[in-house]
Parts: C-alpha cells; sequence; structure tokens
C-alpha cells in the first residue's frame, strides 16, 4: 500500500469511506502527502491506533468511525488537532478516561466519539465546542465538574449527546451555562429526582430526550418555559401525577410527544389537540382514565396525508446538508384505563400510519368509516370491551400490515379482504366472530364457536383465500413487517438517529 501512495505527493483531499478497505503500512510509514480532509470511514484501520496520523498536522476534517480501532487515543493526538474543525472516531472499541488523559479543555468544534469504550469521567471542553457526542460508551463518573466548573463564561454548545452511559446520581442545577443548546439526549442512563429548576433557562432547546432513566416527581413545570421544544421525550421513568393542560398551551410546535411507561394519572388533557404540529404522541402504559379526547381530529399534521414532513437537518463545517424523513404520525394510548367509546373524529386521521389503543376498557363500536384512514400500517385493537361487527370499510384499508381485535365482543363475519385473511387467526380469538383466517364457517348449521373463538371445523380453513393472498403476505410483510413489529426498529428507522447533528424543523 506504501508504494501505491509514495507518489501522491500533491494529494490534499483524500474521501474513500464506506469501501471495507484495508491499509496496510508499516509502523514507521510517514506519507509523502499533507492532507487537509480525510475520511476513511468503514476501512480496516485497527487493531492499534493509526501512529501515521500523527504527521497530518494540517487537517481540518477528519473522519474515522467504524475502522476496528481497538486502542486508546494517544495523547499527541488532541495537540495535533488541536485546530481541526470535525473529528468523527465513533463505531470503534478506543477506551480509557479522556478526563484525565487530556490536559486541556477539548477546542475541536465538532467532535463524535460516540459507540466506543471510553470510561471515567467527561472530558472538559473549551467555548469553541458546538458539537460533542459521548454516547454508548461506559462513562460513569458525575457530570458535575463537566457541567458546572471551570466554566468562567457561558457555554456555545448546542448538541450534547450522553445516552447509553452509566450515569447516575441528579442531573446537576447549573444549566444557565449552556444556554445555546438546541439538542439534549441524556436518555438510558441511571439518573433520579427530577429535572432541575435550570433547564427551564434553555429557551433554545429544540429536544429533550431524557427517557430510560429513574426519574420521578410529577411532570417538570420548568419545561413550561422551553417553549421551542419539537421534540420531547420522558417516557420510561417514574414520574407521576396528571399531565398539566400548559403542555397543550405551551407546546405550539411539538412534533413528538413521548411520556410512555411512566404512572401519569387522569384525564388526557384536551389542550393536546391545541398541538396542531403534533405527529407521534405517545402516552402507552400510564394509569390515565377517562375518554379519548374527541377533539383528536384537530391534530391537523395527521390529518393531512402526505403533507406535513420532519426534516432533519445534518450540519457540517460550512455546509448545510438535508436527509429529508418521511411522515411520521403514531397514536400510542394503550395500557392504561381509558373508557367509553372511540371517537369517530379519529377517523379524519387519514394520516395516521399507528394506532394503537389496546389494553384499555374502550367500548362500543368500532367506527365505521375507519376505512377514511387509508394510510394506516397498523391497528391494535385487542384487550378492551368493543362490541357489533368489524365494519366492512376496514377492507380500504390496502396498507394495513398488523391488525389486532382479540380479546373483546366483536361478533359476526370478518370482512373479506385480500389483507384481512393474511393474518393471524390469533389476532381475532376471544370474540365471537367467524370466518378465515378463523377456522370456524359461518355458513355452516353443524358448528358452534365459544368466545375464545376457537370453532368446531369440520372443514378446515378455506384454502381459497390461502392461496390468493401468499403474494401479498410475503412481498408486503418483508418490506413492513419489521417496522410493525419492533417499536424500537420503527423508532429508529422513522425518527431521530441518535449520533446525528440534527435540527428539526418543517417543510410542506
Amino acid at each position: 500500500m506504501e508504494n501505491h501512495l509514495i507518489n501522491l505527493v500533491s494529494l490534499s483531499i483524500l474521501h474513500a469511506s464506506e469501501n471495507n478497505l484495508t491499509l496496510k503500512v508499516g509502523p514507521n510509514w510517514h506519507p509523502t502527502f499533507q492532507l487537509t480532509s480525510l475520511d476513511m470511514s468503514s476501512w480496516k484501520l485497527g487493531p492499534n491506533f493509526p501512529s501515521w496520523i500523527q504527521s497530518q498536522n494540517k487537517l481540518d476534517y477528519l473522519a474515522m468511525p467504524n475502522t476496528g480501532i481497538l486502542d486508546s487515543i494517544p495523547y499527541w493526538f488532541w495537540k495535533t488537532f488541536s485546530q481541526t474543525s470535525f473529528l468523527n472516531l465513533s463505531h470503534n472499541h478506543i477506551h480509557g478516561d479522556l478526563g484525565t488523559t487530556l490536559k486541556n479543555p477539548i477546542s475541536i468544534p465538532t467532535v463524535d466519539l460516540s459507540a466506543n469504550n471510553l470510561g471515567g469521567k467527561l472530558p472538559l471542553l473549551s467555548n469553541y465546542v458546538g458539537f460533542l457526542d459521548l454516547s454508548r460508551n461506559s462513562i460513569s463518573k458525575p457530570v458535575d465538574d463537566f457541567l458546572c466548573k471551570n466554566h468562567d463564561k457561558l457555554m456555545n454548545l448546542e448538541f450534547l449527546y450522553l445516552a447509553s452511559n452509566n450515569l447516575s446520581g441528579e442531573i446537576p442545577d447549573c444549566w444557565e451555562i449552556w444556554p445555546y443548546l438546541v439538542d439534549v439526549n441524556l436518555q438510558n442512563n441511571n439518573f433520579v429526582g427530577n429535572i432541575p429548576q435550570s433547564m427551564g433557562s434553555l429557551t433554545e432547546l429544540e429536544s429533550l430526550r431524557i427517557n430510560k432513566n429513574l426519574l420521578s416527581g410529577t411532570f417538570p413545570t420548568i419545561l413550561k418555559k422551553t417553549k421551542q421544544l419539537i421534540l420531547l421525550d420522558i417516557g420510561e421513568n417514574n414520574f407521576s401525577g396528571t399531565i398539566p393542560d400548559w403542555v397543550g398551551e405551551s407546546y405550539l410546535y411539538m412534533r413528538v410527544l413521548i411520556l410512555r411507561s411512566n404512572r401519569f394519572s387522569g384525564h388526557i388533557p384536551k389542550k393536546i389537540c391545541d398541538m396542531s404540529l403534533l405527529q407521534v404522541l405517545d402516552l402507552a402504559q400510564n394509569n390515565l382514565t377517562g375518554y379519548v379526547p374527541t377533539c383528536i381530529n384537530s391534530l391537523k399534521a395527521i390529518t393531512q396525508r402526505h403533507k406535513i414532513s420532519v426534516l432533519l437537518w445534518l450540519k457540517g463545517r460550512g455546509d448545510e446538508y438535508k436527509n429529508f424523513l418521511g411522515l411520521v404520525t403514531s397514536i400510542d394510548l394503550s395500557n392504561n384505563r381509558l373508557v367509553g367509546e372511540i371517537s369517530r373524529g379519529i377517523t379524519d386521521l387519514n394520516g395516521l400510519l399507528f394506532l394503537n389503543l389496546s389494553h384499555n376498557q374502550l367500548s362500543g363500536h368500532i367506527p365505521q368509516n375507519i376505512g377514511n384512514m387509508g394510510s394506516l400500517l397498523s391497528i391494535d385493537f385487542s384487550r378492551n370491551e368493543l362490541s357489533g361487527e368489524i365494519p366492512p370499510t376496514i377492507t380500504k384499508l390496502s396498507f394495513l400490515s398488523m391488525l389486532d381485535l382479540s380479546y373483546n365482543h366483536l361478533n359476526g363475519k370478518i370482512p373479506l379482504g385480500t389483507q384481512l385473511q393474511t393474518f393471524d387467526a390469533s389476532n381475532f380469538i376471544g370474540n365471537s366472530l367467524c370466518g378465515p383466517p378463523l377456522s370456524i364457517n359461518c355458513n355452516s348449521n353443524d358448528k358452534s364457536y365459544d368466545h375464545n373463538g376457537k370453532g368446531i371445523d369440520k372443514h378446515g380453513v378455506n384454502l381459497f383465500f390461502v392461496g390468493m393472498t401468499f403474494g401479498f403476505v410475503v412481498g408486503f410483510w418483508i418490506v413492513v413487517g419489521p417496522l410493525v413489529i419492533c417499536r424500537s426498529w420503527r423508532y429508529a428507522y422513522f425518527h431521530f438517529l441518535d449520533h446525528v447533528w440534527f435540527k428539526l424543523q418543517y417543510f410542506f
């Protein structure tokens, strides 16, 4: 490899990412060229940290993610590249303690060291750093020094990602030092207590993810001041009390609201209907009671099919890159104690992709015009007290890839539609239904069936429907099935990539 590169004395930019190539050079190799920009993403450079990089002291852009480095970052590295603008060493196996090995604060404006094995404590930052991603490491020391100490002026950091580490204790109360933060991700750690008061000073904040921690207390009133929020995820904690009305009044720009897996109680506030830009509402696995708000059809972002989308902005030095994400629309109110009928207004949400009302105490009929919700990929009404027949219009949902109506009080014949007969019979049991895919012939006089949908069938499943729909099952489920079955895949595909630099905006 050295012989191939020896004559490239004028080489200044080398971008050869995603090639899975191997760079085989000797330990004493000194390149004849001097690079200003280097991207060797997904090359095989490890396991040792490439020492030849030390000679490239004019690099402004350095990207070596996913290169098999199984080593610590050398002491010379931070001094050599103190003037670099962009650094990405993510998705390697880099270990060590940045907090003790770094003699001076990091001064590189964009730093991505995510998905490594870094431990110890967080490094100090200079005022030049605007983006820091240390998520998915093993950092365990308290974050007080990093956030609160050794700062003689306001910090310019805009993006802070510390997700999926071993951070614990209370979240420090000194966020007023970081007034320019746009996106904060502290999810999947072991933080306790409540959200500190000083977080209310983050008036530029657009995305806050502190889900999957051990936080407690009532809904954080201090967040009422963060009116620019587009995404708020405080799910999978121990918050309790009611969801306040001001959530709908303050968060007029909110696109994603996730409060799942807490201990919230009381009614769903009607003010949520004022959040006209809301695309993802997840209140699942709480203790909510009362009715599903009848005004839910006021969520205009979900009624406008294929019109409003989420835009993901990826920013690099001097350039702005746009990566378009498709329309994400989801309502999950499952595993609560909601009662009453499913509002007819919900069928006005014809841009909705995922609807989960399962494990509640909902009664009445499935709305007759459910077929108007032409974008639906998934419906889960299981484990409720719904009655009556399945509306025939449900066969109009040509994109439907998951339907679960099990364990209700439904009766009659399952409507004939290509995709309905492809679903597993278990999605219809616990009712008084008949017809494919259940092994219960609605026209048979010598058959009886119980409330579990288990018929005494002499003829079995109608093979005509099995053959007719085989192609649909294979083709459709290969593409859409994983997104419906696995919530983590769905979230990962549709909205927020933890390790990228993003700014959400809306786009018509």
